[in-house]
This record gives C-alpha cells, sequence and structure tokens, in this order.
C-alpha cells in the first residue's frame, strides 16, 4: 500500500477511531492504517448492515436509524478476541469511548466534498447537509464527544497522498508530535463560494 514504513509499528491495544463526513475520505484512510498497524478494520455502516444493527429508518434525511448499543456490544467483543481495531464511523455514538486510544478526524474541503457527493448520488438536501456538517467543524466536535483534544488528530482526506496523514497518524500513536497547521482546516471562505448552489 504504497510507501509507508510499518517496519516499527506501534503497538495498540485499543481503538483508534477513524470519523468524518460521508465521501471525507475515511475508508481509505482507516484501510491503510489499520494495514499499517496489522488491525483490523471495522466499517460501523458495513457491520450495520450485515449483522442487521438497524431500529429502522429515517424517512426525512433517507438513512438508517442505527442500533449503537449493538454496534458498540460487537466492538468491544471483537475488541476482545483481536486486540486492537480501526473503527471506521459517521456517528461518535457507535464506539465504546471507554476503550479509544485516538480519534482520526477526517477533514474535506466542502468544494471537493460535493463532487464526491454528486458523484455518489446523493441528492442536493443531503448533498447540503453533508457539506454543512464539515464546514462548522462537526467532524471534530463529534470526536470531542468520545476523547479529549490530546488524543483527537485532524488529518485531510482530500490531499493528493493519502499515506502521507497515515503516517501522521503514526507518528501520533509513537508518541511524536504529528498533526496540520491550526487553521488549515477553516472551511469558511470555501464553504462560502458555494452557498448559491447548494
Amino acid at each position: 500500500m504504497g510507501n509507508i514504513n510499518v517496519s516499527a509499528k506501534p503497538r495498540l491495544s485499543g481503538l483508534v477511531v477513524v470519523i468524518g463526513a460521508p465521501a471525507s475520505g475515511k475508508s481509505t484512510l482507516s484501510k491503510r492504517l489499520a494495514d499499517a498497524l496489522g488491525c483490523r478494520h471495522v466499517s460501523v455502516s458495513e457491520l450495520v448492515r450485515r449483522e442487521g444493527f438497524i431500529l429502522g429508518m429515517d424517512e426525512r434525511r433517507g438513512s438508517l436509524v442505527v442500533d449503537e448499543e449493538k454496534v458498540r456490544e460487537w466492538i468491544l467483543g471483537r475488541l476482545r478476541e483481536v486486540g486492537c481495531l480501526v473503527v471506521e464511523t459517521i456517528s461518535p455514538h457507535s464506539v465504546p469511548r471507554e476503550e479509544v486510544e485516538l480519534v482520526v478526524v477526517v477533514r474535506c474541503r466542502p468544494s471537493i466534498l460535493v463532487e464526491r457527493l454528486r458523484a455518489r448520488g446523493y441528492h442536493r438536501e443531503k448533498v447540503r447537509e453533508n457539506v454543512e456538517y464539515e464546514a462548522i467543524d462537526g467532524p471534530l466536535q463529534d470526536a470531542l464527544e468520545i476523547a479529549d483534544p490530546r488524543r483527537i488528530l485532524q488529518v485531510n482526506g482530500c490531499g493528493d497522498d493519502p499515506n502521507e496523514e497515515v503516517t501522521l497518524v503514526l507518528r501520533r500513536l509513537e508518541g511524536e508530535p504529528a498533526g496540520h497547521e491550526d487553521g488549515e482546516f477553516n472551511w469558511t471562505e470555501d464553504f462560502m463560494s458555494l452557498l448559491e448552489y447548494l
């Protein structure tokens, strides 16, 4: 998977949670990260469908209502079996916060996110909802619900090389300072330029 140096993998016992808006780059990053760490990868959306952890349908939003308690129980059971997991999710409530080692917040510039969501066939209201969520730092706010700021790392899911972001995560897990500059994920101008199209 590219040029990631995994010769000295950080020893991990617990969860690395990868959170962000739909189409932000969570899947790409979380799979590469799991591979680099030698951990199992779990996509909560895939898990929910496979195991039937569904309470119903939110007709207004066109999305499933997830049984988050069952998801947390499943993750805890799996974690006991394998020792470490990289869990990809949109919702912070689907993970057992007491097991979280690091939350990786995957960010994506709204103008790029719009195109990715449209390519996935999202309707206009859903595109706007998810772009607004990104623009107002929704993913970061969700991360703060399950971890203190010292255990949160923001990365760019829309960059040219996902391996660079994986390397930042590995450095953080090794105890090194790693991350982007303050303000790098301020999307105000980009978002404002999109308003007439949303």
